[in-house]
């Protein structure tokens, strides 16, 4: 086989079972490092990584039920259309209302309203930081308006000013 062209075959994307066992995988690194880190703050100075250390494995039910919160939640997420603007707030609030069924439907109802509104306070935090990044100059950008305010003097246009 010619190893010397490149392939421009795509990747298979990963089937729903595939993802939804990523993003729990990814939940409970990510709940074991929170709780790691709480254990570790709460700990005597001289057996912080011990207090850490233990404090996952207290913990370890919290963990697994927020891996699987957060591998359901991705998962509805990825579901979602990706251009539509209140993903997360549709992905919370179905998870949280699928999580709170087993107490009957007026939990789930509370349930899923409570994650909505958490994900509308998501939604609007992340449309202001890409709102903010975007609205910023690049560095390059302003470097060459630095250089072009330091050839020309204040108040006289750059057109006219030879340097």
């Amino acid at each position: 086989m010619d190893t010397t062209t490149p392939t421009t075959e795509k990747m298979p994307s990963p089937s729903l079972i595939e993802r939804v066992r990523r993003h729990a995988i990814s939940g409970g690194i990510l709940g074991s490092a929170v709780y790691f880190s709480q254990g570790a703050t709460k700990s005597p100075s001289g057996s912080r990584l011990f207090g850490g250390a233990l404090a996952v494995p207290r913990n370890v039910l919290r963990i697994g039920s927020f891996a699987a919160w957060y591998g359901a939640a991705k998962s509805v997420r990825c579901a979602v259309a990706p251009d539509y603007p209140f993903e997360t707030t549709v992905a919370w609030g179905a998870t949280n209302a699928l999580f709170a069924m087993r107490h009957g439907r007026r939990a789930a109802c509370r349930s899923g309203l409570r994650g909505a509104a958490l994900g509308v306070v998501a939604d609007m935090a992340q449309y202001g930081v890409k709102r903010f990044l975007a609205s910023r100059r690049s560095r390059a950008e302003e470097r060459r308006i630095a250089r072009e305010s330091a050839a020309c003097p204040a108040g006289i246009p750059a057109d006219t000013c030879h340097a």
